[in-house]
């Protein structure tokens, strides 16, 4: 027994170990508080005006990666090789994110009317749009300025600070007479923004302050743009459903389903929690080739195989307790959750897959075939949503990310098998 104790404690003290328990830490105080926190607004809000909130956010989130150009992504990659010019890209994230979130913001708030027909509430629009773009990028960006530098307990910590900050939002809307999607607008953006300045703060204070360094800005730009072209590409995948439901449906379907994909998310985190923890030793491990990245891949393969076979039973076993949490409102969902209970294991392999292009430095590839999917997946909602409603829209999802993950497998064994032959070249040259 003293063996076995000495063992655990030596493993915990590895820092890919460390790493992802607090991260796994932070996912799961997260886990209570966005629990708390949907619910009470699912309720307050009610299925027509949340179906509007998750319409706008999704919305957000599609366009969210072009709000920061994968400045995030370039300052951990240099970082993690270089930890010296840290100031300078911490400095270059920060003036490409206030200039293409606030420019995206406005184009998109400009165009609003016509994607949301239904959606009348213009102020409500703008301030979630504000929220989702400016003030999210900010506190993505600083979160991953503390991965670059391995602070993952201080990325992981700012995590429970937004989420907290949502869920205190969340109980102040309760205290209004009349909760409307205008005045949630507003404590949304109230809290996503005191989460941005806590986060710059921190950063800078912690990190050192940011160093503007203009002369490297195109160059972020050009290698940023693939990592901003495939994570927008998976949200597509993600939130393009939300989105085409709020304008080919109707809201209350959109509030259904969108409270359904939302607890589907809940029941990834712990999965995305080793997977965030996991992300900078991809690109150390990169440095081998995909054959680095591989051995990476099969270590946290197992783990994420067998939490999503135990959260496939559990969704589909424990679906009709929807209804408990949500309300009667919510009957459908039932049905839905069941439907999209596969998800957490298909995501989360296809994130892994990702990662491993991403890390061996194949980001393209990766942007490649998640644009090519997320183009599927638009032409089945336009399809199949109007015939079906939300049925159509979870047929059309899994479906593509099905696909994704055949996609991305014949990559990273086509890289390797590739980069092996090269090898064996040179080794007998």
């Amino acid at each position: 027994m003293k063996n076995l104790g000495q063992k655990i404690k030596k493993i915990s003290q590895k820092p890919f170990v460390k790493n992802s328990l607090w991260e796994l830490l932070a996912k799961i105080i997260n886990i209570g508080c966005q629990a708390a926190y949907f619910t009470v607004i699912v309720r307050v809000l009610g299925a027509e005006n949340y179906g509007a909130f998750v319409g706008i956010t999704a919305l957000a989130a599609l366009i969210f990666p072009f709000a920061n150009l994968g400045s995030g992504d370039i300052l951990i990659q240099q970082v993690a090789r270089d930890k010296k010019v840290f100031a300078s890209y911490w400095g270059n994230a920060l003036i490409i994110i206030l200039v293409t979130s606030l420019l995206l913001t406005l184009i998109t708030y400009f165009f609003s009317p016509l994607i949301f027909p239904n959606i009348t509430n213009l102020p409500a629009i703008l301030s979630i749009l504000l929220a989702d773009l400016t003030g999210l990028a900010m506190f993505i960006v600083s979160a991953k300025a503390f991965m670059s530098q391995n602070f993952l307990r201080n990325s992981s910590l700012l995590q429970i600070i937004s989420t907290v900050t949502k869920l205190l939002a969340a109980i102040l809307l309760t205290t209004f007479e009349q909760p409307s999607l205008l005045k949630w607008s507003y404590l949304y953006l109230l809290s996503t923004l005191i989460t941005a300045v806590i986060s710059f703060i921190w950063v800078s204070k912690t990190l050192g302050f940011p160093k503007a360094a203009p002369q490297t800005i195109p160059t972020m730009v050009n290698e940023g743009i693939y990592f901003a072209i495939g994570e927008s590409a998976y949200n597509v995948n993600s939130d393009i459903d939300k989105t085409m439901l709020a304008s080919m449906a109707t809201l209350e379907a959109t509030g259904i389903y969108g409270a359904a994909y939302r607890l589907i998310q809940v029941s990834s985190i712990p999965i995305y929690a080793v997977l965030s923890a996991s992300y900078l030793k991809f690109f150390q491990e990169g440095t081998k080739g995909i054959e680095g990245c591989l051995n990476l891949t099969k270590r946290l393969l197992p783990f994420i195989a067998i939490y999503g076979v135990c959260s496939l039973v559990g969704l589909i076993f424990f679906a009709p307790w929807v209804t408990y949490i949500l309300g009667d409102e919510y009957q459908n969902a039932i049905a839905t959750v069941r439907w999209l209970a596969p998800m957490p294991i298909i995501g989360s392999i296809q994130l892994l897959l990702a990662d491993t292009l991403t890390g061996a430095g194949f980001q393209k590839t990766r942007s490649a075939i998640q644009v090519t999917t997320a183009l599927g997946n638009v032409g089945l909602n336009f399809w199949l949503i109007p015939l079906y409603s939300w049925k159509g829209a979870v047929w059309a999802t899994l479906s593509s990310d099905s696909f994704r993950v055949i996609c991305l497998a014949v990559a990273v064994a086509w890289f390797y098998i590739q980069q092996k032959i090269a090898r064996k070249i040179n080794t007998k040259n």
